[in-house]
């Protein structure tokens, strides 16, 4: 499936495409819960410079923006995450800072979460934490994504065994 990407909508369109609104959300949900637990742990008063007193529960929309931004970091790569918000300059990566601050950045990677820690319980599952991302995401791409009848695949693609704790399947 190819989309062609023209304008915002079509971004936004080609996003929700394999990055489901019910996963936005779970994030959304899941990395407000964890602001809240972490800030309640934190002991009274907090100093006016303390970060945390600046946490705004985060939406659906800026997280998508955060998100985007992650992917933009993954593309224009740069020695230091501040190194992203420069205001002048040949070394400005503009799309940033016209985003999102970069203490509003930081702030939402600090407390970025994708499961409750306080539901784990006696949970087996190495992959616990990014559990229900992963299978949301998973399925999203099985659905999403059929391979055409010429497929070409190398050793980085297959299963391979090494001393991990979990294991690649094979296809």
């Amino acid at each position: 499936m190819q989309f062609a990407i023209e304008n915002e909508a079509d971004v936004m369109s080609y996003f929700d495409h394999y990055i489901p609104p019910e996963l936005t959300e779970i994030v959304v949900d899941q990395t407000n819960l964890y602001a809240q637990q972490q800030m309640a742990k934190m002991p009274c008063p907090v100093t006016k410079h303390a970060s945390s007193e600046e946490w705004k529960p985060v939406t659906v929309i800026k997280m998508k923006k955060f998100l985007g931004l992650i992917f933009v970091t993954g593309i224009v790569r740069k020695p230091k995450l501040e190194l992203y918000w420069p205001t002048r300059g040949i070394f400005q990566t503009p799309i940033l800072p016209q985003n999102m601050s970069r203490n509003r950045f930081k702030l939402i990677q600090r407390y970025l979460h994708f499961n409750d820690n306080n539901a784990a319980g006696t949970n087996n599952d190495r992959l616990y934490k990014i559990r229900t991302i992963v299978d949301i995401v998973l399925n999203n791409f099985r659905t999403n994504y059929i391979p055409d009848r010429e497929i070409s695949l190398d050793e980085s693609t297959l299963g391979w065994w090494v001393c991990l704790r979990f294991h690649v399947h094979k296809m």
